[in-house]
């Protein structure tokens, strides 16, 4: 019997997802000591002790979670300066983002998004069996401009990563403002700020300005990278209320759990953590910058918590000898880049442990 003839449109192209290798099964397929994981991006501070202390006294559990996630929304509006009905939960960020995919696309309709974006916006295409195009980047970045290029009566979602993943790069707030005013209300943008804890640029988005002014737009956000639970499985959308309506109309009842929602909300209040975590990823990332120049090694300069690395050989012959010698990294082929490698800026010994191991792989 053959499965594949009774998929539906887009499915069988689809490459499945790549995670991270796992540190338990480096060290027990390379029998080694020790071994550093620096390609998931996450935050190699881990959690705050607050979120630790909540979990640690949870005791609730044989109840289902608050399927509105009311405390946390309240919170949240707080901290955004939006109402609390301009919000939906997601199992992490990623399931707003299929959330979105699910209301608007179909195979009648079409999506846009840049080279090298997160690999994710393909797949949520493809599974709704949409047709979708992909803006040749612009320096590893997000050609905006010629986004309006692309854009025709069958669009119906335009995907922006700011900063994007694996690249690093991030758009202005003009640039974004600029795009936004040039689209039909047809058009609905998801503006994905995964990374934006780490935006040192001073023209970077300022998009709750933006809400204020486009219904079309909707933001995402994650608490994965920054705020340390990306094992908990939890991000928002935010926009326009009548917008977030329909999303809460079709997300999954108790979709986030009990756990995620406590350790979310006890986040926000530990933004001592958010610097010490900020400060850490700043510092390390210049550092960093300095040991690559040294080695005369090319990379993307990132805005966010990851750097992405030319090396003078293919990126997953790298990624695998790298794991022999106990560091995990993150080759980006599947993203149009076979010669990088996407690395997770670590603790300063976690970074120097990779910096050692990549000489070593490299002769130099």
């Amino acid at each position: 019997m053959n499965f594949n003839n009774l998929l539906n449109p887009g499915i069988d192209s689809i490459q499945p997802y790549e995670p991270g290798r796992s540190l338990e099964e480096v060290i027990q397929e390379y029998e080694l000591d020790r071994v550093v994981k620096l390609a998931s991006n996450e935050n190699s501070l881990g959690a705050s002790k607050a979120v630790l202390d909540i979990i640690n006294h949870t005791s609730d559990l044989h109840f289902y979670p608050d399927g509105s996630g009311a405390a946390l929304k309240s919170l949240l509006a707080i901290q955004e300066g939006v109402n609390e009905n301009q919000f939906v939960l997601g199992n992490g960020s990623n399931e707003v983002l299929e959330i979105i995919s699910s209301a608007f696309l179909n195979p009648s309709t079409e999506a846009v998004f840049s080279e090298h974006a997160f690999i994710v916006y393909k797949l949520a295409s493809k599974l709704r069996g949409s047709k979708f195009h992909e803006v040749p980047a612009l320096d590893f970045g997000h050609d905006l401009k010629s986004f309006k290029n692309y854009i025709n009566e069958k669009t119906r979602l335009i995907f922006i990563a700011n900063p994007n993943n694996p690249t690093g790069t991030y758009n202005s707030h003009d640039e974004v403002k600029d795009l936004l005013k040039t689209l039909p209300d047809h058009v609905i943008v998801i503006l994905d700020l995964a990374y934006f804890e780490y935006v040192e640029a001073k023209d970077y988005v300022r998009p709750y300005e933006l809400l204020e002014d486009f219904p079309n737009l909707i933001i995402t956000r994650s608490f994965s990278k920054a705020y340390g639970l990306s094992s908990l499985r939890i991000g928002y959308g935010v926009g326009h209320s009548e917008l977030i309506e329909i999303l809460n109309r079709i997300r999954q009842p108790f979709n986030v759990n009990t756990l995620a929602q406590k350790a979310a909300a006890v986040a926000l209040g530990d933004q001592e953590h958010i610097r010490k975590t900020i400060k850490n990823n700043t510092d390390q990332k210049y550092s960093m910058y300095k040991v690559l120049d040294n080695l005369r090694l090319r990379y993307i300069p990132s805005e966010g918590n990851f750097i992405s690395i030319k090396v003078p050989m293919n990126g997953r012959d790298i990624f695998h000898t790298l794991m022999q010698e106990g560091v995990i990294v993150r080759p980006i082929d599947l993203y149009g880049m076979p010669d990088f490698i996407r690395v997770t800026i670590g603790t300063p010994d976690e970074n120097a442990f990779f910096i050692a191991a990549l000489k070593r792989v490299l002769g130099l």
